[in-house]
């Protein structure tokens, strides 16, 4: 079984969780510890003996809003399942320094924009919009771009 911690660059396959012979009361757990270990936009491949869609509907309860689901094979014996950790919106309450903190990637757009990240790390990303003359929503909307983009090596 691969590990899944989310941090491998482009290009790299993604990680696989099979958990065919994984004791059935134990596999739910283990498929959610291995979601929460995900970095936001990362993914793992579920590997599974039966449709997980009751699994489905458990993530809609536990985890709404912050996954990806995809089937890549239907069975009929084996069903894989990419099931991807979605990153929360930012806020425009949120510090630049938080963000910077939560996602360290994001520096160069907030760079590229003329957002005061080090002085300025304090203001709120409507304060450092403003500061910066450029509208809030331009610069949610380059961040979360930059979010969606595929990790980096």
């Amino acid at each position: 079984m691969a590990h899944a911690c989310g941090g491998h660059g482009q290009g790299a396959p993604a990680a696989v969780l099979d958990v065919r012979d994984v004791p059935p009361r134990i596999r739910h757990p283990k498929i959610f510890e291995t979601f929460d270990a995900l970095a936001p936009g990362a993914s793992f491949v579920l590997v599974n003996d039966h449709d997980p869609k009751p699994l489905f509907y458990q993530f809609q309860f536990e985890r709404a809003k912050a996954f990806g689901w995809r089937y890549l094979e239907e069975g009929p014996e084996t069903w894989r399942v990419q099931i991807t950790k979605v990153a929360p919106p930012l806020a425009a309450s949120q510090s630049v320094a938080d963000v910077v903190a939560a996602h360290p990637e994001l520096l160069e757009t907030l760079k590229s924009l003329d957002v005061n990240h080090c002085c300025g790390a304090h203001l709120t990303l409507t304060e450092a919009a403003a500061s910066a003359g450029i509208p809030l929503d331009r610069l949610l909307k380059a961040l979360g771009e930059r979010l969606a983009e595929p990790a980096q090596a």
